[in-house]
């Protein structure tokens, strides 16, 4: 204002537009603000009763620093609002977390004790084959027990053994294993190595979930197929299949806690498969992407992390298990 007079108030705004847009990156405390404060209304007061504008115009000193104390007043309460968003996540992650231990010594002497119970009771008898509900139903709440601890546990970056995976590597052994399992063809894409800085077994629990989920959502004859690739110098990992598909109205809530597509009313899960991948993966600091259609299939598309490289070559003895036989490849 002194140098170029011709501006009138124009350097003065911008004062005023810049300490705002400093607070709005970082809060200050109430110290600073009240110092940063006082500092422009004396500084701009002064330059402003030494250049030849009007007196008038010093009622905008007040005025600007009022609009600054709004926008405080809202940045802080959004920032609470964060804040106790922040804690009750964390506190309903300690809850499952807490939940989930406590259970697990109770479930495992009941299921023990209806383990002995079925086998005392005479084979085939309507006794013998509740002990069998309720053993089956015992299993079925230590495996939804085991998934809760995995999900408090699996947002935490902290909590990540991070190493260089070999992502190819990582699907040819899930389609070998799963295609053992569920004796159906999963087919392995076969893709250049493929390497990212994460935790090994969280990315192999995820590839698990995701072909888990879309063995359920699929019947025999249908297309299951796990991929690794490197898409504009991020690590992916992609599973496709020709299931049933999900409605463009339920994508979103996959990742929602115990919901489950109409594909798998009928078989068993726990509905927090998904909710574990998602959180797996946005530990890794990156992103799932989903495009489904009704009928037609889904793919699920793990973005995980930068690609790195060189990848380390495996050893003999690592790739010995991950080799596929002709009748496992699938079509």
């Amino acid at each position: 204002m002194l140098i170029f007079p011709r501006w009138q108030t124009v350097p003065f705004h911008w004062i005023w537009i810049t300490i705002t847009l400093l607070y709005g990156y970082r809060r200050w405390s109430n110290l600073r603000t009240a110092l940063v404060l006082l500092a422009v209304i004396v500084i701009t007061t002064i330059t402003m009763l030494r250049t030849p504008v009007e007196r008038a115009e010093l009622s905008e000193v007040p005025l600007m620093s009022c609009v600054f104390l709004a926008m405080v007043w809202h940045v802080r309460r959004r920032q609470d609002a964060v804040d106790e968003q922040r804690r009750v996540a964390e506190r309903e992650r300690e809850f499952m977390r807490d939940a989930a231990h406590s259970l697990r010594t109770p479930l495992t002497v009941a299921q023990g004790h209806a383990e002995l119970l079925r086998d005392a009771l005479a084979s085939g008898s309507q006794a013998q084959d509740d002990a069998v509900v309720m053993l089956d139903e015992l299993r079925r709440l230590a495996r939804i027990s085991d998934k809760l601890l995995l999900l408090s546990a699996a947002g935490h970056t902290d909590a990540l053994l991070l190493g260089l995976v070999r992502l190819d590597l990582l699907v040819r052994d899930a389609g070998c294993r799963w295609s053992a399992a569920s004796r159906r063809a999963v087919t392995v894409d076969d893709s250049e190595p493929v390497c990212v800085l994460g935790d090994e077994q969280r990315l192999r629990h995820s590839v698990d979930a995701l072909v888990e989920n879309a063995l359920n959502a699929t019947r025999p004859g249908d297309r299951v197929t796990v991929s690794a690739a490197v898409r504009d110098g991020w690590a992916e990992l992609a599973v496709t299949d020709t299931g049933c598909g999900i409605a463009a109205a339920d994508v979103d809530r996959m990742f929602e806690r115990f919901v489950r597509g109409p594909c798998a009313a009928d078989r068993p899960g726990t509905g927090l498969g998904l909710p574990i991948v998602k959180a797996i993966t946005e530990a890794h600091g990156g992103t799932v992407m989903v495009t489904s259609r009704s009928d037609h299939g889904s793919t699920f598309r793990l973005r995980i992390g930068p690609a790195r490289a060189p990848c380390p070559t495996p050893s003999p003895s690592a790739t010995e298990g991950l080799r596929l036989s002709p009748d496992r490849r699938g079509p």
